[in-house]
Formats: structure tokens, sequence, C-alpha cells
């Protein structure tokens, strides 16, 4: 076992400079003394970044008598700032230095900040967003206008409008600045840009270099060691203050900047890390579905509260998102936005209640789905319960089997008997897959990416109802909390589920996995 001490995160780093920042001033509440004293005494990596990032400011002097004595078990005595610093000042003072450079990017890396100014930029658009403004919380509705100064975009998305025509969609969790009209500072998240050709040389400004628009659509990628690039469309210039020769990056291209060296270095374009736009694009696809008349179609369109769950079909069979612990809900889709879940570690789903049944035995579901893990009985729809003594209820239990991480479907016919299929092998994983089953009447058949890959007999469909449809994680009778002893929450994303009261055909299914981009 290694005697290294557990790694502050980044949020704990940034919080220790804000409290070590109002120490210097002498501007601590007892409530942050506290919260301070409490921090160095529980956490040796807490001690050791405080003691760099007091040797780099080298003003934490000022302010030493605000402390209160104390004597924790098997740490050092809580007292006065130069007690703590004496003790750990040497020993540590070189690597707590040069860990905060890298991992305090924002206060520490950013070019000076200009007088603050603006607005520059308004919200345009957004979805479940947080905002903080110089750490004090800010409004997100849209036509706000936003200043320079350090904003951090703690959960959700927003989009914000340059009079210049320069879209940005930023993803929490996201720290930036706006510079100014043609500059932003991006210490850490995710931008998108879409440049018109009168914004030309508009610049997104990170710890490892600047990335400069020749009219453009492009993405941001930024961190406290490294940053990446990704064009969309058009070109953009890579350059940072070591580097003699700037990088000329066309669409379709990626290049990852780190920081130590400032050297460009090709990586594999990845179009699909990132939200582009919050509204969701139409296709070719999006006909296809709406041409076969689903009873319910949840493209995951992106919503301003980041809570409901949106039916585009005529019946309007609306739902609600249950965030758990994510920060955000919505990720890029294979069509636009997906529905982003977690898994067991955030708890997310979707719900909609009174989920009709199918009337007759001909049902198709179907949906884009990507896993980056295969949780115990991981859901993609499940229309499923068990009412204690009664007659089981709902028609389908659609996701991944048991530990195996398999494709299966179950369905209960009209007997209440399950009859189901799977997959032999597990769902590969970080990849998007179509996925579909079908009852027509006298078979149950399983889909994935337009081939069917098994198929039993079935002839016909359980007519009692299911409280609820469940998206990500299986429910319980009543409809309302997933289903406590295999919740079966899936980690990944989902996107463009439909369905069919009416068995699709093989060709329209191939057809519908055709009608996307690979």
């Amino acid at each position: 076992m290694s005697d290294e001490p557990p790694a502050l995160s980044a949020a704990e780093l940034h919080r220790l400079a804000e409290l070590a920042e109002k120490l210097r001033d002498d501007t601590l509440s007892d409530a942050e003394v506290a919260e301070l004293e409490t921090l160095l005494a529980e956490s040796v990596a807490a001690r050791e970044a405080f003691a760099g990032l007091a040797l780099l400011t080298a003003e934490l002097h000022h302010a030493p008598s605000r402390f209160t004595s104390g004597e924790p078990a098997a740490a050092p005595p809580r007292g006065a700032a130069f007690r703590i610093l004496r003790r750990w000042r040497r020993p540590l003072a070189a690597a707590a230095c040069l860990a905060l450079a890298g991992l305090l990017a924002w206060r520490f890396a950013a070019p000076p900040a200009p007088p603050r100014g603006g607005p520059f930029a308004t919200v345009s658009n957004a979805s479940g967003a947080v905002l903080f403004a110089d750490e004090l919380p800010a409004d997100t509705a849209v036509g706000t206008r936003l200043r320079a100064g350090e904003l951090h975009l703690r959960r959700g998305l927003l989009e914000l409008t340059y009079p210049s025509g320069v879209v940005l969609v930023l993803e929490s969790p996201a720290r930036f600045d706006l510079r100014n009209a043609t500059t932003l500072w991006l210490a850490e998240g995710n931008v998108s840009a879409r440049v018109p050709e009168n914004a030309v040389g508009f610049t997104v400004d990170t710890p490892s270099g600047a990335i400069v628009d020749l009219g453009t659509e492009f993405g941001v990628s930024a961190g406290a060691q490294s940053s990446e690039v990704h064009v969309f469309k058009g070109e953009v210039l890579v350059r940072n203050q070591q580097e003699p020769d700037s990088l000329r990056l066309a669409e379709n291209r990626a290049s990852r900047i780190d920081r130590q060296s400032r050297t460009p270095t090709g990586i594999d374009y990845r179009p699909d890390r990132f939200i582009r736009t919050l509204d969701e694009p139409g296709g070719r696809y999006r006909d296809l579905i709406r041409s076969q008349e689903p009873v319910a179609y949840y493209r995951m369109r992106i919503t301003p509260d980041a809570a409901h769950l949106m039916d585009v079909s005529a019946r309007q069979l609306h739902g609600r998102i249950l965030r758990g612990a994510s920060e955000r809900t919505s990720a890029p889709g294979k069509v636009g936005a997906g529905l982003r879940l977690g898994g067991p570690a955030t708890r997310t789903y979707a719900v909609v209640p009174e989920f009709p049944p199918a009337p007759s035995a001909a049902l198709t579901v179907c949906a884009w789905v990507r896993a980056e893990s295969r949780p115990r009985w991981a859901t993609i729809a499940k229309h499923w319960a068990k009412a204690g003594n009664g007659p089981p209820g709902g028609q389908f239990h659609f996701g991944l089997w048991h530990d195996e991480g398999t494709l299966e479907v179950r369905v209960r016919d009209g007997a209440g008997a399950e009859v189901g299929v799977r997959e032999t092998e597990p769902l590969p994983l970080g990849e998007w897959h179509f996925v579909a089953f079908v009852v027509d009447g006298t078979t149950l058949r399983l889909y994935r990416n337009g081939r069917e890959v098994a198929a039993t007999a079935c002839a016909s469909l359980n007519p009692v109802p299911a409280a609820a449809l469940g998206l990500g994680a299986k429910l319980d009778a009543a409809g309302r909390e997933p289903e406590p002893n295999t919740p079966g929450f899936w980690d990944g994303t989902l996107d463009e589920i439909a369905v069919f009261h009416r068995a699709l055909s093989a060709d329209q299914l191939r057809a519908l996995h055709q009608a996307t981009p690979p």
C-alpha cells in the first residue's frame, strides 16, 4: 500500500487558494477560519499545498493572529500560519509550488487581467446553468449581459453570444473570463465556438496556448496541464509565446498543447466530445422516425431547466429527468444532444409516468446508446413492474444482461410469462450503437446496428400496464423511484429513444441505422 497522502481534487485546491488569499488579506470570517483550520489539520495534502501556496504568495504573515490553538491527533498543531509554514516549508515547498503552479492555473497561469470592462457577451441560451461571478451567484436568464472577470460555471450548459456574432457554448464545470470583445480566457472546461467571417481573429486563450480563429467552428478543452483543440469547420491558428512556429490546424483535425513543452501534438479528431448547439438539429433520421408515427419519441432535447424529458411525438408523453449527483445531464449525442447518465455513482435517470402499453402484439423500441461501463442490469428503457401479489405489469425490459453486459430484451406475453433473448458478447464500450427490438405477433427479434442478433417465438404481449416507463434505470412498482435491489443505472449516454405500437421491418431498421453519419 502506498504511503502517499490522498491528492486534493481541483475543487479542493481552488477552495484552499480562496481561503489562503483571504487569510493574506485578513478578510477571513470566523466560519472560514474554522474551515481552514479543519482542512489543514485533517489533510496532509492540504498542508503541503498550503505551505507551497504561502511561499508562492509570500504574504501570509499579514494575518497570523487569526488562527487559534489546538492539538489534533497525528497532525501538526492548529495554530498561527507561520507555525504550519515553519514545519512544512523546507521539505515540501518546492513540490507544492510546482503542483500549485499547474493545478491553480486560474490564479497563476493566466495572463494579467485587464481592468473589469464590458459587458462583452449576452446569455442567449442556458440549460440548468449555475454560474458564479467572482464566486458570487450570477444570473443566467436569457438576455443577461456578462462582463469581464472570473466566471465559474458549476452546473449545466451556457450559450453566450457576442455583438460580433460569435457564439460560445460552455459545458460545466468551466472557469473562464470574458477578457474583451475578441478574447475568452478558458482556465478549465469545454467550449465550442462558432465564429462568423466578420469576427475572424476571435481567440480562446488557455494555460497551454492560444487558439486563434481563422473563420471557423471549433472546440477547445482546457485543463491545468494541457489543452486540446478540435476544428469542426475552417481553420485555426495554435500559438504560444515559447514556440516560434504556430500551428495552422484545418477542419477535421485536432491537436493537444502540453503546458510544459508548449509543443502541439496531433491527436484523433473527436467532435463528439463537444456540445455545439443547445438547439436540437433535424435531419433524415428524425424525418424517418416521424414517418413511422411513434407513440413516443425522446430526442433528448436540451431544456432550460435540464429536468424535462420532452416527447416530440403527437402524443407528447413528457417525462422528467432526476439528476442525482450529476453536474449536467446533457452530452453530445448521436444526433444533437444526448441524455448523459453516470451509472450507480450519480443515480441519474428519467421517468415517464403512465406510459401506455401496446394494445396488441406489435411493438418496436429503438435507440442510440453509448456505454462507458456495464453496471449490473444496466437499463436502456424498461416498462416493467412487479406489484406485490397482483399480476405483473409492463411489457418490456431492455438493457444489458446481469453482470455479463450483453444486450438483452425481455417481454411479458399475454399470459404474463417472460420471453427473452440476448446477444452472446458484451456490448462494446465507448462507441455508439443503434439498438432495437421488435415484437410482430409471432416473434421477438433483437437488433444491433441494423442486424438481427437474436430471435425467439412470442405471440402476444401483456395487457397490464406498468406505473411508468424508466429510462436509464429500472423503476419500482409505484414508478417513482429506482427499484431498490436492482436499479440498473446506465453509465453512458442515451439518445433518440422511440417507441412504436407497431412492428418495424428489418429494412426500416437498417434505414434508420444508416441515416446518421458514422
